[in-house]
């Protein structure tokens, strides 16, 4: 709103009579005759205008989209910190760690981003993340199910078969068929081959391979080869032997399954260490897997030869 001022400068003859006093003139020297008219004229005009504030516009549909949008990041965000946490040696690192590196994508999203574009797409890169690490830990899980199982069973067979060696060894006529705690492992470890549809050639070497580290190997057919201290005691044939029986046992079922025991290529080791994980296996046999051996192993446990 403008608003003009207008100030107009009205003299008297009796202000001119008081000037002219003050500058040492009589009264009678200024006269009505002789007064020079004074008249408004080129009267000076002053405005005042309020100073103009920029109009902000704040568009409260598209605020209220990122927001929404922002809201369901944050959520995944929180489960991929969780799940980060809870599959600590059920995934593989590779796995893990490219969860964490979309997490953290997602978690500067939900601070910096401010277009429903930008945050939808760091999303989309997220969920595949979230995905692959819970695959790997659902493998693991139903795959230690069933270890446990199968560890049960035997466990219980092997308890059974000692019992029964026991009442044996009471009887005179059966005093020569007493069982140790060394052979209740062998039938421990010669259960678990059955289980898998082989069975053991054992020895003091495997294929050639022999030292203080149990060894084993496959060379075709349903006969898996592993040294005898497998089963030097309990503990071991429950640890370390039954690894080297199920990874021989892998060999086995993609052999019977593809025709070779080559798939995975050079990493055909490798391989067959994740399968015998996700066969019941506590670990690996030392060969060692990454997230593309476990692809390969999730392939073959589902009745795929390639990916």
């Amino acid at each position: 709103m403008k608003i003009q001022i207008r100030k107009v400068a009205t003299f008297s003859m009796a202000t001119v009579s008081l000037a002219a006093l003050a500058m040492g003139f009589s009264a009678q020297n200024v006269g009505a005759a002789s007064a020079t008219s004074l008249r408004a004229e080129h009267v000076p005009t002053w405005w005042y205008q309020a100073p103009t504030v920029p109009e902000v516009k704040v568009d409260l549909a598209h605020m209220y989209a990122v927001m929404d949008v922002k809201v369901d990041l944050r959520i995944q965000v929180r489960v991929a910190d969780e799940l980060f946490d809870s599959s600590a040696g059920k995934a593989t690192d590779a796995t893990r760690m490219a969860l964490a590196t979309e997490r953290n994508r997602a978690h500067a999203a939900v601070l910096l981003a401010d277009e429903v574009a930008d945050v939808s797409a760091v999303a989309d890169q997220l969920a595949p993340a979230v995905t692959a690490v819970t695959d790997e830990v659902t493998a693991w899980e139903v795959a230690e199910a069933a270890r446990k199982a199968e560890e049960a069973r035997l466990a219980r067979e092997a308890q059974e078969a000692a019992a029964r060696a026991a009442a044996a060894k009471s009887r005179p006529a059966s005093s020569g068929s007493s069982s140790s705690s060394s052979g209740d492992g062998q039938q421990y470890l010669n259960g678990i081959a059955a289980s898998y549809g082989v069975s053991i050639s054992w020895g003091s070497s495997a294929c050639g391979h022999s030292g203080s580290w149990v060894s084993g190997c496959y060379a075709g057919g349903s006969t898996i080869y592993v040294t005898t201290n497998a089963f030097s005691s309990w503990a071991r044939a429950k640890g370390e032997g039954r690894n080297v029986v199920i990874h021989e046992s892998a060999h086995f079922r993609t052999r019977q399954q593809c025709g070779t025991i080559y798939v995975g290529g050079d990493r055909f080791e490798n391989v067959a260490d994740a399968r015998a994980v996700l066969m019941g296996a506590g670990s690996g046999t030392g060969y060692g897997y990454n997230s593309s051996d476990m692809a390969w192993a999730q392939a073959l446990q589902a009745g795929r030869c390639s990916l």
